[in-house]
C-alpha cells in the first residue's frame, strides 16, 4: 500500500490539466493530419497503450519549469534528430517528408515520460540507481554500434557532426549512475515506440527490420542527451527559474 500512495501522491489537479492540454493537443494533431486516419481498421491497442501510458507518466510529479526546459530541449533536440535521419536516407516516412511536422511533438512527450521512468522503476528496483559501473560499457558500445549503424551515410558532413556529438555526450559531464538509468528506461520506452512505427510502416530504416536494434537503443542514448542538456541550462539560469531538482531513487 505504501507504494500505491506514494505512486497516486505524483498525480494532483495540474495533473488533470496538463492531461487535458496534452489530450487537447492529441486532438488537434489528429484532425489536422486526419487524413492519414483510418477508423475503419478499428483499434490500434499497442498505440493506445503507449501513448495512455506516456500520458499518465508526464503527467506525474510535474515541476513546471523544470519540464518546461525538457520539452523544449526534447522538442529542438527530437527536431534535428528527425531532420538528420530522414535526409539522410536512414529512415523515411511513409508520407516522404523530411522529417515531418507531426511526429515532432512525441519527441517532448517522450522526453518527460522517459525523465520520470526511473524514479517510478527505481521505487521498485532500488538497484536501477546503482548501475553506474554499466555506463563506460553501455554508452560507448551504443556509440560504436550507432557509428556502424550510420555508416552508409558518413560521407555526409550532418553524420560527420552527430558522430561526434555522440561522443562528445558520453565523455563530457557524464552521471553515470543518473545517466545509465536514463539510458534503460528509454530503451525499454524505445522498444514499443519502435515496433510500433516499423510493423505498421508509419516509418522504417534502410535495413527494414522491424524494428533495428540500434533504433531502439537510441531513444536511451538521446534521452541521456536530452538530460544532459536540461541539466547544462538550468546551471546556466537563475536559481529561482530552476524549479525542483531532478528526482533520484525512490524520492
Amino acid at each position: 500500500m505504501d507504494h500505491v500512495r506514494w505512486l497516486l501522491a505524483g498525480w494532483n489537479r495540474l495533473s488533470v490539466i496538463a492531461i487535458g492540454s496534452v489530450v487537447v493537443g492529441y486532438a488537434a494533431v489528429a484532425w489536422h493530419w486526419r487524413q492519414y486516419i483510418h477508423p475503419e481498421l478499428g483499434m490500434d491497442w499497442l498505440l493506445a497503450f503507449i501513448w495512455g501510458f506516456m500520458t499518465l507518466l508526464l503527467a506525474w510529479r510535474l515541476d513546471l519549469r523544470r519540464d518546461l526546459r525538457l520539452v523544449l530541449v526534447g522538442l529542438a533536440g527530437g527536431a534535428v534528430i528527425e531532420w538528420w535521419g530522414t535526409t539522410t536516407n536512414l529512415w523515411h516516412y511513409f508520407t516522404s517528408e523530411r522529417p515531418p511536422v507531426w511526429i515532432l511533438p512525441a519527441w517532448p512527450v517522450a522526453a518527460l515520460t522517459i525523465h520520470r521512468m526511473p524514479v517510478l522503476l527505481g521505487r521498485f528496483f532500488p538497484g536501477l540507481w546503482r548501475l553506474g559501473r554499466l555506463y563506460w560499457v553501455l554508452l560507448p558500445a551504443f556509440v560504436v554500434y550507432m557509428s556502424h549503424f550510420a555508416w552508409p551515410s558518413v560521407g555526409i558532413l550532418s553524420t560527420k557532426v552527430v558522430f561526434a556529438l555522440m561522443v562528445g555526450v558520453t565523455l563530457v559531464a557524464a552521471d553515470p549512475n543518473v545517466d545509465t538509468a536514463i539510458f534503460l528506461a528509454g530503451a525499454s520506452l524505445g522498444i514499443f515506440l519502435e515496433y510500433w512505427g516499423t510493423s505498421r510502416y508509419v516509418w522504417n530504416y534502410y535495413t527494414k527490420e522491424i524494428p533495428p536494434l540500434a533504433a531502439v537503443l537510441a531513444h536511451g542514448f538521446a534521452s541521456v542527451a536530452f538530460a544532459r542538456a536540461e541539466r547544462t541550462v538550468s546551471r546556466l539560469i537563475p536559481a529561482s527559474w530552476r524549479g525542483a531538482p531532478a528526482p533520484r531513487g525512490s524520492e
